[in-house]
């Protein structure tokens, strides 16, 4: 792996969004004017060190955060809890990151769940292949114009551009929880 460039910015934009903040949110935490922070996450400018921890200090974490996992680990263990729900439309449905918290990943991993509240969870078209293990339970996978049937264990491979629209399937099925893995979309 090549160290010579390590896209803080990259790091920083991930966190921000993941904490569902905007430019103009993470400068009234911190105290940094927008613009510059603009600028470090596009790496057009590099921070400071002293910039670099009110920035890490307003997602809760330590500096060297943003450069140990690049320099240093071979591998991110990721606690079970770590990562915050993604918002959804429906309170019956939970999606959360397992890969929280890895920057420069190369990969993406999420839990879903699927209530029997639920009508349904639609995932839309992505520029990535994505891959979906079904953990729990039963549910029906709409890929475009063609219905698959998912059960524990089972797992459905989906091309770059497919959307997809899981639903509950079965009498008695209350929740089903798959793991979807996609590649990384660039930042």
């Amino acid at each position: 792996m090549n160290h010579s460039f390590v896209d803080v910015g990259a790091k920083i934009r991930a966190c921000r969004k993941r904490k569902q903040l905007s430019l103009i949110d993470l400068s009234r935490i911190t105290g940094i004017a927008a613009s510059n922070l603009s600028s470090i996450e596009l790496n057009k400018s590099s921070p400071t060190l002293n910039t670099l921890m009110k920035i890490a200090s307003a997602f809760g974490m330590k500096a060297g955060a943003f450069l140990d996992e690049v320099l240093y680990q071979k591998a991110v263990h990721c606690p079970a809890g770590e990562g915050e729900n993604i918002p959804t439309s429906s309170p019956a449905v939970s999606v959360r990151p397992v890969t929280a918290g890895i920057f420069l990943s190369r990969m993406e991993a999420s839990i879903i769940t699927i209530e029997m509240a639920a009508d349904s969870y639609d995932l839309e078209a992505a520029g990535t292949d994505r891959f979906v293990y079904c953990l729990e339970g039963r549910v029906s996978a709409r890929v475009d114009d063609e219905t698959f049937s998912l059960s524990k264990g089972d797992s459905l491979y989906m091309l770059p551009g497919t959307s997809v629209s899981f639903k509950l399937r079965g009498a008695g099925n209350r929740k089903s929880s798959f793991l979807l893995v996609s590649a990384a979309t660039p930042s």
